[in-house]
């Protein structure tokens, strides 16, 4: 089994210790990863996200970015042209689909294929279930040559999952299934794949164990474990905020079953820095943020180009105050682990209200450790 999170810094990378980097754990996603690095390490955005809906067939009940919460439902297709042409200019290497679930807007393919035309790589975050129709699978994996494709099922448990979610537990567990073996069907590799879970509390302890050793064992995929963040719907749901220790635990559990035998981790939001530093996000409402969880807006496109407002808030769109450590710098960049992991920085906005603070709901930051 390949697992494209390991090994993202390259084969001569080291870090301050001399300590060889190959076997990282990273989270960059991205196959291309040393690039990625070089696109970090030079303040360079690496990877467009474009929420280009907010519809999704899912239905979680912990969305950070619900329908019902946005100015508009859908970005234009003009938006999304004009912003793929302004990335072009900017040296972008790839675009990364979101939702909602960007397989369900009718012009996803040619929106795709117009990026891929341009020279980007897509990338493709759905929930999974739009997959389970063989036409879509197909025209994903076509899209997606060099790039990844997440789905998201957070359990295999239907009555966990029907907890989580919206709908008909069973059949939306399936098509997601299904999605997946028509991806490898159509000649997507499992490399190439990712199970993306949303750790809640209803998943904590053996549950998201077995998830995460189903889809990296058996399935052959990547693992996306992510940190619920209470912004929007999940803000009904404070009980569904894991412990300290139980997001340890998932942690752990996760290190064990992906990444044997690597020195090094980080908490529950499974994109690094170098991922996290170098992408930024255009919501279905045109704004420009430094990722889709973080609904603060530096600048709209429909107000200025997409390069002229990188230009000018690239300091707070890529975390500049993350990457120098300083005396009043986030107990993030002083961690043992911050060679991979500065946090979670959409958690540290929304419970600090400071994008570069710590992360209060990492447990090496728990109180008394």
């Amino acid at each position: 089994m390949m697992m494209f999170m390991v090994g993202c810094v390259g084969a001569a990378a080291m870090d301050a210790g001399g300590r060889n980097l190959n076997t990282v754990i990273t989270g960059c996603l991205h196959p291309a990863t040393d690039e990625v690095v070089r696109y970090f390490e030079g303040g360079r955005v690496y990877s467009l996200q474009i929420e280009s809906t907010l519809a999704c067939p899912q239905g979680c009940r912990y969305c950070y970015a619900p329908a019902d919460a946005a100015r508009a439902g859908e970005l234009p297709a003009d938006d999304i042209a004009a912003t793929l042409s302004s990335a072009a200019k900017m040296g972008v290497k790839a675009v990364d689909w979101l939702g909602g679930d960007p397989l369900v807007r009718k012009d996803w393919y040619d929106l795709a294929e117009r990026a891929r035309d341009l020279g980007f790589v897509n990338n493709i975050w759905s929930s999974g279930i739009p997959l389970a129709d063989p036409e879509v699978a197909e025209h994903a994996v076509a899209v997606t040559e060099g790039g990844f494709i997440s789905v998201h099922l957070d359990t295999l448990d239907p009555v966990i999952y029907a907890q989580l979610h919206d709908g008909d537990a069973g059949e939306k567990i399936r098509a997601i299934r299904r999605g997946i073996e028509n991806l490898v069907a159509f000649g997507k590799p499992t490399a190439e794949l990712v199970n993306c879970i949303t750790f809640t509390r209803p998943l904590a302890g053996e549950d998201v164990m077995k998830t995460i050793r189903h889809f990296c064992e058996e399935v052959g995929t990547a693992i996306c474990l992510t940190q619920i963040c209470t912004v929007g719907r999940a803000c009904r749901h404070p009980e569904w905020v894991p412990t300290a220790g139980e997001v340890q635990d998932a942690c752990r559990a996760r290190d064990a079953i992906c990444y044997p035998g690597s020195p090094f981790s980080f908490e529950t939001m499974d994109v690094n820095k170098f991922y996290c530093g170098s992408v930024i996000c255009v919501t279905v409402d045109g704004d420009v943020t430094p990722c889709s969880v973080i609904r603060k807006g530096f600048g709209n496109i429909r107000e200025q180009s997409l390069s002229r407002i990188v230009e000018e808030h690239r300091s707070e769109l890529l975390f500049s105050g993350m990457r120098q450590q300083g005396p009043n710098s986030s107990l993030c960049t002083r961690c043992e682990q911050n060679v991979v992991c500065w946090g979670c920085r959409a958690t540290a906005y929304y419970e600090t209200g400071d994008l570069c603070g710590p992360d209060p709901k990492c447990w090496r930051a728990a109180p008394g450790r």
